[in-house]
């Protein structure tokens, strides 16, 4: 940091003028940091001026300080502003240096960062720093300070006054920004001298302002007293000397040295990575070039370690040769060779690198080792030989792998026992075999030299033809080494033949005292070693039917060995999805006359020859005269058609006649019985039926037999067929006739039944006609007092219910209804009338009408109390309990009680003395004359307060002020009397009397102060009470109104049930027994019953809804009434009359819960009806029913039913939730009405009733939830409203209009109920269309079905029309490709040939199979001829017998000779080889021409050049 200086001082300036400016140039483009600038006027000091500074030369000046007298007019400013933090930076006007005097030596300091807040933080404060900042300071002296002579205009007196500065001076340092210890002076290019900053920290620049090239790892900053804030250099690994400032990087990283340059090949920010096509393996190693190869690498571009990225098929670090199994190294890489690793040699997929041909497995061929040869198949890496032999029951050399087969494993590990394993010698003799339980192994031993054998249990045995070429495995260890081998260590036996092999075989060692495992691969191949060496057809067939299976356990004399974990790999069909798939199980192409995965069985039209010859033999066509192309393919015997029988179809059918054996499709004719039943023929060439089949009878079955009817030759319309009459059991099986042969009509009905079908009871009867056992028709039997017209003929055909009188109920019309009685008037039954308050329920006595009554009351209708009982109430009657002694008779008052008491007696039960009266045995004689002044003075107040009384009752009726002192007074004197007696009386009671009359001053005391208590309040109690008995008149006349009106719905919903409804019923069981053989038409019948039976539930729920509205109404009556109650005495007529309201309002309430009670009932019996309807219309047996549609519906049914039942579950469960609420608001409002909470819980029974009904309604979910919401909606209603009753009178009276919403409810429920009677009505209607709409609904499923199959058929043409478009558009794509697809067309004709190459050499293979087969059959009868030749050598004498026998040797091997027609099947072989040389000469002109075609290609190709070299601009850039 340098020093402040003074740089420059003038020593004496003068100017004159009014305005003058002066500027001092501070150095040559140097900037300086400002501390003062100082002026001393030899002149008097302006009035106004300035100073200015700039910090460049390009800069504008900035104004420093203004000095003025007048700073608002001159330079606009304020004198002496505040200076602030937000305007540092900003210059003021002072009036400070502005005054005429001094007139000389004036002088003017002003420095930069006085007064400014931030000078003691200027280096953190960048406003500042540049304030400070200058190059050039400018002094603008703007007015001159004169005595007022510019007023007058003088122009010689003006020019007197001038500028005159004697003293200019200003304090700086130079501007380095702290990265400088001092300015110096330089020379620059121009000779010219300046002042510069020596700077440091890496800096430079005229101020030190920037950093140093190659310094810029992070920002320039200034200086500081807290650190030097240096430029640091950048780091790019000592590879590069430039670099620049990256802000973003060093907003990221914390370093901003971004390097320029970079050197070696790098680049980077810090150059520390290779450049494209470079790489170096460490970071302190050199970058490297790649040097990938141009034509193997896919980019020029290598990995850390320098390895190139290869085309395809190249490999090498630089992509410079093909890979292993890949050839043709070239500008497209390497061409795989395409090798299968499973047929290629040794399993190394490898081709010659200039071909590609592959190194192929024994039984392999291809280019690419990829497909077997012809007779062998199941491509295998497992697999030495590649394939494995076709095996095909010896019928077919042409085969493959079948899908759906995994591995199975048959195996043994002994870890329970033996495991049905046995011990054998080579003779087959069995062996004792031991168990070690805790090595879990078998071990054998032998006594001699004789081997001895484990021998395999059945799973190893019988058809293991899927363990051909798998492996067997075991582990064996022996008691001694040094073991003896031989040819006969594992022996497999079956099919007649026998193969071993040593236990060293196919690499395994010798057994050996420890435990080792030996595999063996079942395949014929001669390096399996298996002897002796059979085909692989007959090494199969020893597979197919293994017998025997030993393995050598001993191999020394007196030796023992051990086994253990035996496996055996087979194959078996996938169970499910999963498991490992196998190959080796055979797909076979049969010949003709052969099929079956193996050809295994003849085809259609051929047999075995010989019969039952099995897999193996041959198969023959059918022998079947013509009347049949298939026979069993075992027997040969015919399955023959053209109605004929036989082994070889040689006679007619039963119910056919004719001569079979003629060989035309007519042979046999039909016998023209019904259902084509046995004929005979007779002499006159009639044709007679021998078995007509049951209900038929006749010389042609054409008449129905006894017992059955129909039309079978169509005399009275259509043909119809002979059906057993039904009449459901309901006559006598022994009769004749028992129903027309024609129509089926029953005519001889029992058991009191009717109908066409005997399925009705007889009018006058009811009952289930069908139901078991039989005679369930019963006679009606109603009660004719109780029922309507005669009682005899008109009860309900199904359930016997009687047309009963009103108010009557049962089946037979024989009880009255609960709250009824006097049935046998003829009338109905009359209602009880019991009296709700002396009786416990409405129920009484069906014969007298007796009421239940209560304790001590007594009448019919228990109205009134009984002798020697009085205060009839909700209790009952209380005994009068009259005293003997002081009674004249036992009768009390039946309303107060009050006995009739004898002279000078009193008390209610005349248990008690007058007044000045004493012993009441002896009649209550009187006191002591000294009790008459007491007594006296007693009556005296008691006139007083009978007074006080009467003062009360008028102040209460003519309320006025009147003066309290004076009546506080009276009362205090009164009061301070009757305390005076009351001591007195004690006094005197303490002396021996009884004390009678000082309770009686007590209690006249407390009935004196009770009244001072209750004069207060006894007005606006009595308005209160008053007011609220209004009210609940009013709401007591409105429930009344609702109830009569759900009445009136309730008895007409009633009469409707028991009108529509049971009609609708009996036309349902009318309908059952009409239609009771159509189930289609039977289910809709019970649907229909269902229907009326759920609109019933639903008239049901509508009631208990208008039920639930009544209860409400009369909650709402009984809570004011109980109110009503708490009011004073005088207004307890008034609620006397408010409780009968009440109770008449619960009366009508039981009479509806009665109705809904009977409507709920019925409901459930109409349901019963319908199911049973139902059950017995699924039960009857209908043919061509389609049972599948039905059955679908009914699950639809079902599920339907489900879901409604489980609605109205949780709707039963949300209203009980409800009537749980309603039930605790109600709880609170019984306490002194206990018949009320009798009435709300039978209320709450009906409602679960209901819930239980609405269940099975599905129809009425919505209805219900919409009734639920209103319900609710009422309930908060009277909640409300039961709140505002308490609090105002106007509260209450807007709670009341809310009754007409309950009338319009109950209109709802009555409409509702009527919209019910018309779908009851409609039910039948209603039930047809809605067969029609399922027949029309079938219909429109047809014409789906038919659209659909069209839909179908267009799709598939669309399909092949899509197929044909891909195929042109492929075609268009190969026009495309050109030169490049003939190539490739060209390779696929070449592997066509081959594949006919491969059909060649198949058909060799036959060929040479044939002639194999030739050569056997001449061979063996070449033998057989030197055989005879040989016994006609030998013969001394000639033997006629031995002759003959040699003559048929000799035909059978010339027969054989014949039969394998050598000369043809030689000429076929001259004719198949004469064709293959053909093709082998066309398929080698071919391949020549092939090659000449790909050598002409490849030089096009080669003659096309890369790029287009004259390009023609089309127009003209820019």
């Amino acid at each position: 940091m340098q020093a402040q200086q003074t740089l420059e001082r003038y020593s004496f300036i003068q100017l004159s003028g009014l305005e003058q400016r002066r500027v001092k140039k501070l150095a040559q483009d140097k900037s300086f940091d400002i501390t003062y600038v100082r002026l001393k006027f030899y002149s008097s000091r302006p009035d106004s001026f300035a100073i200015y500074k700039r910090s460049s030369a390009e800069t504008p000046w900035t104004a420093y300080q203004f000095y003025s007298a007048s700073c608002e007019d001159t330079y606009g400013k304020r004198n002496k502003e505040i200076i602030t933090v937000a305007n540092e930076a900003k210059a003021i006007c002072t009036d400070e240096f502005s005054d005429i005097s001094p007139l000389t030596g004036g002088s003017v300091a002003f420095s930069t960062l006085e007064g400014r807040p931030s000078a003691y933080n200027f280096e953190h404060s960048q406003d500042l720093q540049e304030w400070v900042t200058a190059t050039d300071i400018k002094i603008v002296l703007n007015r001159l300070n004169t005595f007022g002579d510019e007023v007058f205009g003088d122009p010689n007196v003006l020019k007197s006054y001038f500028y005159a500065i004697s003293d200019f001076a200003v304090g700086a340092r130079c501007k380095c920004n702290g990265h400088a210890s001092e300015c110096v002076r330089s020379t620059g290019q121009g000779l010219e001298e300046k002042i510069v900053c020596r700077c440091e920290h890496n800096t430079q620049g005229p101020d030190c302002n920037e950093c140093q090239p190659f310094y810029n790892d992070r920002p320039w900053r200034r200086a500081t007293a807290d650190g030097a804030n240096e430029c640091v250099a950048c780091d790019c690994n000592s590879l590069s000397n430039r670099c620049f400032f990256d802000e973003e990087l060093f907003r990221k990283t914390g370093h901003g040295g971004h390097c320029l340059d970079c050197r070696e090949n790098t680049f980077g920010i810090h150059c520390e990575r290779c450049k494209d096509y470079f790489y170096r393996t460490a970071a302190d190693d050199k970058c490297q070039a790649c040097n990938c190869d141009a034509v193997g690498a896919l980019y020029r571009q290598c990995d850390e370690n320098g390895k190139c990225q290869c085309k395809r098929g190249v490999t090498g670090d630089k992509c410079d040769r093909c890979d292993i199994n890949y050839y043709d190294f070239g500008q497209s890489g390497c061409r795989p060779c395409q090798c299968e690793v499973a047929g290629s040699l040794d399993n190394h997929a490898e081709c010659l690198p200039d071909s590609g041909i592959c190194k192929c497995k024994e039984f392999v061929e291809g280019q690419n080792c990829d497909r077997c040869q012809p007779g062998y198949f199941a491509l295998s890496a497992d697999n030495p030989q590649g394939c494995i032999s076709c095996f095909c029951y010896g019928h077919s050399s042409v085969c493959s792998s079948a899908p759906g087969y995994t591995a199975k494993v048959i195996q043994s590990q002994f870890n329970t026992g033996r495991q049905r394993w046995k011990g054998v010698d080579r003779s087959g003799k069995e062996l004792a075999l031991d168990y070690n339980g805790v090595t879990q192994q078998i071990g054998i031993s032998s006594l001699g030299i004789e081997s001895s054998y484990f021998l395999a249990p059945a799973r190893y045995l019988g058809n293991q033809k899927f363990s051909y070429n798998q492996i067997l495995s075991f582990t064996l260890r022996v008691g001694s080494d040094n073991a003896r081998a031989s040819v006969l260590d594992v022996i497999l036996e079956g099919n007649g033949q026998r193969i071993s092999l040593p236990i060293f075989a196919q690499g395994n060692a010798i057994p050996r005292t420890v435990n080792q495992e030996y595999k063996f691969r079942l395949n014929e191949h001669p390096n399996f070693e298996w002897t002796p060496n059979l085909s692989s057809l007959e090494f199969i067939k020893l597979l197919s039917n293994v017998t025997a299976f030993k393995i050598r356990g001993t191999y020394n004399p007196i030796g023992f060995g051990f086994m253990d974990n035996v496996k055996l790999g087979s194959a078996q069909p996938s169970r499910s999805v999963g498991g490992h798939t196998v190959s080796h199980v055979e797909l076979c192409q049969c010949p003709e006359g052969y099929v079956g995965q193996f050809c295994e069985s003849c085809a259609p039209g051929y047999h075995r020859d010989p019969a039952s010859g099995g897999p193996y033999a041959r198969c023959v066509p059918c022998n079947c005269n013509g009347h049949s192309d298939t026979c069993d393919i075992n027997t040969g015997r015919c399955i023959c058609q053209h109605n004929t029988v036989g082994l070889n179809c040689e006679r007619c059918l039963p119910g056919y006649y004719g001569y079979a054996l003629a060989g035309t499709p007519d042979d046999c004719k039909v016998c023209l019985c019904p259902d084509n039943g046995e004929c005979v023929e007779m002499i006159n060439g009639e044709v007679a039926c021998i078995n007509c089949k049951e209900g038929y009878t006749g010389n042609r079955c054409e008449m129905c037999a006894d017992g059955y009817y129909g039309d079978p030759q169509g005399k009275y319309g259509p043909p119809r067929p002979c059906q057993k009459c039904i009449c459901n059991e309901n006559i006598d099986p022994n009769a004749v006739a028992n129903c027309n042969s024609t129509t089926g009509e029953c005519l001889k009905c029992i058991m009191s039944t009717a109908g066409f079908d005997c399925a009705q009871c007889l009018p006058g009867y009811y009952g289930d006609a069908l139901a078991l056992p039989k005679g369930q028709c019963k006679a009606c039997d109603c009660y004719n007092p109780g029922s309507q017209g005669d009682g005899i003929s008109s009860c309900a055909a199904r359930s016997g219910q009687c047309p009963c009188l009103p108010n009557v109920a049962g089946l037979k019309c024989d009880k009255c209804w609960d709250g009824y009685w006097n049935i046998d008037s003829g009338r109905g039954c009359e209602r009880c009338g019991c009296d709700p308050v002396g009786s416990y329920n409405q129920s009484c006595d069906v014969a007298n009408g007796q009421c239940l009554c209560k304790p001590g009351v007594g009448g019919r209708t228990c109205d009134h109390c009984m002798e020697y009982y009085y205060g009839f109430s909700e209790e009952g009657c209380q005994s009068c309990d009259c005293d003997r002694v002081g009674a004249l008779t036992m009768q009390c008052d039946e309303v107060s009680g009050d006995c009739q008491c004898k002279t000078n007696i009193i008390g209610r039960r005349c248990d008690q003395c007058e007044e000045n009266k004493f012993n009441i045995s002896a009649g209550c004689i009187d006191c002591p004359v000294c009790y008459n002044l007491v007594q006296d003075r007693v009556n005296i107040h008691r006139r007083k307060l009978h007074e006080l009384r009467m003062l009360i009752r008028q102040i209460n009726d003519n309320p006025k002020v009147v003066d309290d002192s004076e009546f506080r007074a009276k009362l205090d004197a009164t009061a301070a009397t009757v305390d005076d007696l009351l001591e007195k009386a004690r006094r005197t009671g303490e002396l021996g009397t009884d004390g009678t009359l000082a309770d009686q001053l007590d209690a006249l005391k407390a009935a004196i102060a009770d009244v001072i208590s209750q004069c207060g309040d006894i007005t606006a109690t009595k308005h209160k009470a008053e007011s609220a008995s209004k009210n609940g008149i009013v709401d007591i006349t409105a429930a009344e109104e609702a109830i009569t009106a759900a009445e009136d719905a309730l008895r007409n919903a009633h009469s409707h049930i028991e009108t529509d409804g049971v009609t609708a019923l009996e036309k349902a069981v009318e309908a059952q027994g009409k239609y009771g053989q159509e189930s289609t038409r039977m289910t809709e019948i019970a649907k229909e019953a269902r229907a009326l039976a759920e609109r019933q539930e639903q008239e049901a729920a509508n009631i208990d809804d208008t039920a639930k509205l009544a209860l409400n109404t009369s909650q709402d009556a009984l809570r004011i009434a109980q109110e009503s109650l708490h009011m004073p005495t005088y207004v307890a007529d008034d609620l006397s009359r408010l409780q009968t309201d009440v109770f008449d309002a619960e009366q009508l309430f039981e009479e509806t819960r009665n109705l809904a009670a009977k409507a709920l009932k019925e409901a459930d019996e109409a349901y019963k009806k319908s199911l049973s309807i139902y059950t017995d219309a699924e039960s009857v047996v209908v043919p061509e029913v389609d049972t599948e549609t039905l059955v679908t519906e009914a699950g639809d049914i079902k599920k339907e039913a489900a879901e409604v039942k489980a609605e109205a579950d949780e709707l039963r469960e949300q209203q009980r939730d409800m009537m749980t609420d309603v039930k605790q608001q109600v709880q609170s409002a019984e306490d002194m009405l206990e018949g009320g909470i009798r009435q709300q819980q039978i209320a709450d029974e009906l409602m679960a009733d209901a819930d239980a009904a609405r269940a099975m309604a599905r129809d009425a979910v919505a209805q219900t939830e919409k009734t639920l919401a209103d319900a609710k909606k009422a309930l908060r209603t009277f909640r409300e409203f039961d709140e505002k009753i308490r609090q105002s009178k106007l509260d209450a009276e807007d709670a009341i209009h809310q009754i007409p919403r309950i009338e319009d409810k109950i209109a709802e429920a009555e409409a509702k109920t009527y919209a019910a009677r018309n779908n009851l009505a409609n039910a039948e209607r209603d039930a047809n269309m809605a067969r029609d709409l399922a027949e029309e609904a079938q219909s429109i499923a047809d014409m789906a079905s038919g659209a659909a199959g069209n839909i179908s058929t267009d799709a598939a043409e669309t399909k092949e029309r899509a197929i044909q478009l891909n195929d042109e558009a492929r075609q268009l794509s190969n026009d495309v490709d050109g030169a490049t697809l003939n190539l490739e067309n060209y390779e696929q004709q070449a592997d066509e040939d081959a594949q006919l190459v491969r059909e060649a050499l198949e058909k060799a293979g036959e060929a040479k199979s044939g002639a194999t087969e030739s050569s056997e059959r001449v061979n063996k009868a070449l033998n057989t001829v030197d055989d005879i030749l040989s016994q006609l050598s030998n013969l001394d004498s000639i033997d006629s017998d031995m002759l003959s026998e040699l003559e048929l040797n000799l035909y059978d091997a010339e027969q054989t000779i014949v039969d394998a027609d050598i000369e043809t099947r030689y000429n076929d072989m001259l004719a198949s080889r004469h064709q293959q040389n053909i093709w082998v000469r066309d398929y080698t002109d071919e391949l020549i021409q092939l090659r000449k075609d790909v050598e002409n290609i490849k030089q096009i190709n080669d003659s096309i050049p890369i790029g287009c070299y004259k390009s023609i601009k089309l127009e003209p850039v820019g």
